[in-house]
């Protein structure tokens, strides 16, 4: 037996949130996510934001959704002054100071921004 229901959509009962509605700066997340100092300043927004941990590592990615490919360029540029080395045919970075290993990955596709941030305490 099955069993199925409808609702009217206009009833004013259900409640949708969407988690892209939500933006941040990088200055809020940071608060959250002092990690994160260990990377270059993200000028983009920050939006629907994942935070993990896994042992000693911790990873914070997000998306910043509707923008140009210029904002990944220009955060790309900033790794390398940052102290970051590049792995050859990605967009993947890394460092590490005081026994702590920085790694940041980022790609852009379909006018979308995907950031991921982790840090791994040796």
């Amino acid at each position: 037996m099955m069993i199925f229901s409808c609702g009217k959509e206009d009833s004013g009962n259900k409640t949708v949130i969407d988690p892209v509605a939500k933006k941040e700066t990088w200055a809020t997340i940071l608060k959250m996510y002092p990690f994160l100092d260990g990377f270059p300043v993200f000028d983009g927004e920050v939006e629907n934001w994942q935070y993990k941990e896994l042992g000693s590592m911790k990873t914070l990615t997000f998306f910043d959704y509707k923008c140009d490919k210029s904002v990944s360029t220009t955060y790309y540029a900033k790794f390398i002054p940052a102290g970051f080395t590049k792995s050859e045919g990605s967009e993947i970075y890394r460092k590490t100071v005081d026994k702590k290993n920085y790694i940041f990955s980022g790609r852009y596709g379909g006018g979308s921004f995907g950031l991921s941030f982790s840090v791994d305490s040796e």
